[in-house]
């Protein structure tokens, strides 16, 4: 081997050592809504990357196996610390957690990302969810970005003017429209001031 072919290899072999094809699924969920947390500091053994994400639902969320495909429901009505465990597994710790004493459903506490979803939980179980972040999604594809037509071409959906503006709701989600677009969703109990 000549000494430019050499020279001209080691650049591709220090690409090729930086991948890590386990870390880059083979097809990704249509879910993007939610993006796995920081990485958990380095034990004695690097610890594997979480293989889940947080998908959307009507009746609470689901964790996505980016490998597999699989899912396992986390309905709403469970523990909220169980829940927070398995969404904090995927995603890393909330980005604040508080109370909102001020809702129409009474007191909610709540944790939040700073990619935009929300949890609401009611007397110590998960009750809800909240999110405006752009491309989250439901498991039909349809979320925050999608167009007016797209929505309504997935679900069947009853569109009406409201206090909080274009509102939809569909199988138990609900939502905004601004400029013919999908802006926020929701599902299960909210904390919208109407």
């Amino acid at each position: 081997m000549t000494r430019i072919a050499a020279l001209l290899a080691v650049p591709a072999l220090l690409l090729s050592a930086c991948e890590d094809p386990a870390q880059e699924p083979a097809s990704a969920p249509a879910d993007t809504a939610v993006t796995p947390g920081p990485a958990a500091p380095p034990a004695t053994s690097p610890a594997p990357a979480s293989t889940r994400v947080v998908g959307l639902d009507p009746e609470g969320l689901r964790l996505i196996d980016r490998q597999s495909g699989s899912t396992a429901s986390l309905a709403f009505g469970q523990p909220a610390e169980q829940v927070l465990a398995m969404v904090g597994a995927s995603r890393g710790a909330p980005a604040e957690r508080g109370t909102n004493s001020e809702c129409g459903a009474g007191p909610l506490d709540f944790a939040s990302w700073d990619d935009g979803l929300t949890l609401w939980f009611q007397n110590g179980n998960f009750a809800g969810w909240a999110t405006n972040r752009q491309g989250a999604t439901l498991m039909t594809g349809v979320g925050v970005g999608s167009s007016r037509a797209d929505l309504e071409g997935a679900h069947a959906v009853t569109v009406e003017e409201t206090t909080l503006g274009t509102e939809f709701t569909f199988s138990g989600v609900s939502g905004l429209l601004e400029n013919g677009r999908v802006s926020n969703l929701w599902a299960g109990v909210s904390c919208n001031f109407r």
